[in-house]
């Protein structure tokens, strides 16, 4: 146990790593100069271009817009709401409270017989 999380942290420390890579790559990849649609067996094909005409890879959704996607697609889940009732309740009774001493007597006492 006292050597898994020095691991599990790096191995966490790494996935970000490569995770920000991919979202900076995403960033800074350069749009399509247009597209090519032909037709296949299975339809039409949609091709991005890059303005040599050579195919480029599919484009990767902005990592900033991310978030708001996500917040559109996915509703927020209704929280349970707490049933309210109204409860009566009665006042509680109040018992006798037993009788106490009638009070602690004094236990002072003089000064000693002999100072030594």
């Amino acid at each position: 146990m006292r050597h898994l999380r020095p691991a599990l942290a790096l191995c966490l420390a790494l996935a970000l790593g490569f995770a920000s890579l991919g979202l900076a790559m995403a960033r800074g990849q350069a749009a399509p100069a247009g597209t090519v649609v032909i037709c296949t067996g299975m339809g039409l094909q949609a091709i991005d271009i890059d303005a040599d005409g050579n195919p480029v890879g599919p484009a990767h959704p902005c990592p900033d817009g991310l978030a708001a996607l996500a917040a559109l697609v996915a509703p927020a889940p209704a929280l349970p709401g707490r049933g309210m009732r109204l409860v009566a309740m009665a006042a509680p009774a109040v018992a006798g409270l037993p009788a106490g001493r009638a009070g602690a007597a004094p236990r002072s006492r003089g000064p000693p017989r002999a100072m030594a």
